[in-house]
């Protein structure tokens, strides 16, 4: 029976509801539940908040650091790695160029450029990462492809890549095709042409455990799952933070939210500044017709209709597809498209968003033999099965790392906008040595810091727009 979770604030987690595939691939893990029913200690040096890929990151880098704190304690709401890091599509994808136009409009060119070639960065970092550990976690470095499916979005991106380079930006091993090269490479014959750069798919959630692995392993390190953070104040000494669960309280001197779209459950100065969105996923079989009609997909792709109206295919080594669903397009239902903004129940998939992606997906790749509507007969030949996640999505699209405005010794790592796994492995590191020195890695873009000034101006962005808050101003403000 799952462990019942009380939710003082509608931005908590919900219990587990459908897994997804790499949940559904670590049921085994011996850390799924460390902790679960241990008493949470006294005190710790540092409280991670968040079992995900940023709070496992934070924490290594901080176990490895020269003056490395003696305790550290992760507290997770649900079982360990059962948010976004567990939940998501399965690529480590950098924005190689598609970005350029909207950054550099919010942050300025040069710092538009070093947003996008930190992505490339963190491509990097994750390869080097995994090898050198041995982390198994399907890690396949591959190149990927923007499939423009109208002109209107070639036409986009082509003048993103153009302001780029003029600008002096030298995207990593990115290619231009036309419509033909483009429908030859992606074996999508409706391409009207393509972006290819690297990138690579991956098991998240087996990367994610392997971290912790590791950071079990240095001495000084503790999982609780099933330990919601509902609260942190002062303690009683003026100094340190009382950290405060259904299960009893952690006195720390430093505490990390790693909480990426719950975060304005528990930092109340992120109240409306981290958007929750539901997003989805569907596992597909390999292709029915069989790998000698129609082989294997090598690359992986975002299938591009609008800026906003796109499907992501990551291939996987057992020749599975994970599919990632286009959250709007013309014709989502209101009642669909309500249930996904400022929202965080991520425990069951939307029919109406699996059945547009599997229509989408098997119109496009029509020679693998999919259809969805085989499935009301009994056959398998649609999709196995579909899961959601929540992304935390902010109003200048990116991530808010650093301090928490006025209380010393507490730190947020979250609002990663979707792009998690082609950040994490750069913020992360960077709030660590920022805690551990007071000076920031520079290879981190400096618009990512939290500041006074920064809060200040979301804040009245998110007032301008949104308004009341309400679900069309909010569609107006993250997507």
């Amino acid at each position: 029976m799952p462990i019942a979770i009380t939710r003082p604030h509608p931005h908590l987690p919900v219990p587990l509801g459908q897994l997804s595939v790499w949940q559904e691939s670590t049921r085994d893990h011996p850390l799924l539940n460390q902790g679960k029913d241990d008493e949470l200690p006294a005190e710790a040096d540092v409280v991670i908040v968040g079992s995900g890929m940023c709070g496992a990151v934070v924490a290594h880098t901080l176990l490895n650091s020269p003056n490395r704190p003696e305790k550290i304690v992760v507290l997770e709401a649900r079982e360990i790695c059962s948010g976004a890091s567990g939940r998501n599509a399965g690529h480590c994808r950098p924005d190689a160029a598609r970005g350029f136009t909207a950054f550099s409009g919010m942050h300025g060119k040069e710092e538009a450029k070093h947003i996008l070639s930190s992505e490339s960065d963190v491509l990097k970092r994750v390869d080097d990462f995994v090898n050198k550990h041995n982390i198994e976690c399907e890690w396949t470095p591959r190149p990927t492809y923007d499939v423009c499916m109208t002109e209107e979005f070639y036409q986009f991106e082509a003048n993103a890549y153009k302001g780029l380079t003029e600008a002096g930006g030298k995207p990593d091993q990115y290619v231009v095709l036309g419509g033909e090269e483009a429908r030859k490479d992606t074996r999508v014959d409706a391409a009207i042409g393509g972006y290819k750069w690297p990138a690579a798919t991956l098991n998240p959630a087996k990367l994610t455990l392997g971290i912790h692995t590791l950071n079990t392993q240095q001495g000084g390190y503790e999982l609780y799952a099933y330990a919601p953070v509902h609260s942190v104040s002062q303690a009683e000494d003026g100094e340190s933070w009382s950290v405060k669960t259904p299960r009893g309280s952690v006195k720390a001197g430093k505490v990390v939210f790693a909480t990426n779209a719950y975060s304005q459950a528990v930092v109340p100065e992120l109240e409306g500044l981290i958007t929750p969105w539901r997003a989805q996923a569907v596992l597909l079989p390999q292709a029915p017709v069989g790998e000698e009609a129609f082989p294997i997909l090598e690359p992986s792709f975002s299938l591009r209709y609008l800026v906003h109206n796109f499907y992501s295919v990551a291939p996987r080594p057992d020749q599975s597809i994970v599919l990632g669903t286009s959250r709007q397009w013309d014709g989502m239902s209101p009642e669909t498209r309500a249930t996904l903004i400022n929202s965080v129940d991520d425990s069951k998939p939307a029919d109406e968003i699996t059945e547009n992606a599997m229509g989408q997906f098997a119109k496009l790749f029509a020679a693998g033999g999919w259809d969805p509507s085989l499935e009301a007969k009994g056959k398998k030949n649609g999709h196995d099965y579909a899961w959601t996640g929540i992304i935390g999505m902010t109003p200048d699209a990116i991530p808010l790392i650093g301090d928490v405005p006025d209380k010393p010794g507490q730190y947020v790592a979250a609002g990663y906008n979707g792009h998690g796994m082609a950040r994490i492995f750069l913020c992360a590191p960077a709030l660590a040595e920022y805690m551990m020195t007071g000076e920031w890695d520079a290879a981190m873009p400096a618009s990512f810091r939290v500041t006074p000034e920064r809060l200040a101006k979301l804040r009245r962005k998110v007032n301008q727009t949104t308004g009341d808050a309400t679900a069309q101003g909010l569609a107006k403000l993250v997507i």
